[in-house]
């Protein structure tokens, strides 16, 4: 079994109101990953919040309103989502999140993922230092056998040593680093 899981690849990430030119330029690594790629299943998250997200703790400690659901924002990006729906129609499910790490897209994996062998996840997405952290950690504590890998360079963050920073965090957990 292999996983694709992509994680927060949203306009408010990638263009908009957090958007910055490392994450921008994932876009491309990431259809890339999708179309060259032979997964059995993708995963898609979206960070997702509601009006008062300015009231929320996040909302208190990173006070800039984005991914607020149904909005142009929220969405994921127009690219990636082509990729998808043209290789991997009806093999690929979409996870709402409301914080960095998606307990239901750990509950996923592990549901598709547990009785089989050789399972190998991979991550690709923004941001390394919060989101996608946050994910590949889960992932790793529910499916601790699996074969867990980050795609280096379908992947950043904020900035270049705040996504190194994770990397080598990952690292350390013994993330496989691609």
């Amino acid at each position: 079994m292999k996983v694709l899981a992509v994680i927060d690849m949203q306009n408010d990430f990638l263009t908009g109101v957090l958007g910055n030119a490392e994450c921008a330029n994932t876009i491309s690594q990431v259809v890339d990953v999708i179309q060259n790629g032979n997964y059995d299943h993708i995963f898609l998250t979206r960070d997702t919040h509601k009006e008062n997200y300015m009231e929320t703790q996040e909302g208190k400690k990173l006070p800039v309103p984005h991914c607020i659901k149904n909005t142009e924002g929220w969405e994921i990006n127009a690219d990636v989502m082509a990729a998808v729906k043209e290789k991997y129609d009806g093999k690929y499910t979409i996870v709402d999140k409301p914080t960095f790490g998606s307990v239901d897209l750990a509950a996923k994996l592990k549901e598709i993922c547990e009785n089989t062998y050789d399972t190998e996840i991979e991550f690709a997405g923004v941001c390394t230092g919060i989101c996608v952290i946050s994910n590949v950690l889960l992932a790793k504590a529910n499916l601790y056998e699996a074969q867990i890998k980050v795609i280096e360079k379908a992947c950043a963050c904020v900035t270049p040593d705040t996504h190194r920073t994770a990397i080598d965090a990952m690292k350390t957990c013994q993330i496989d680093i691609v």
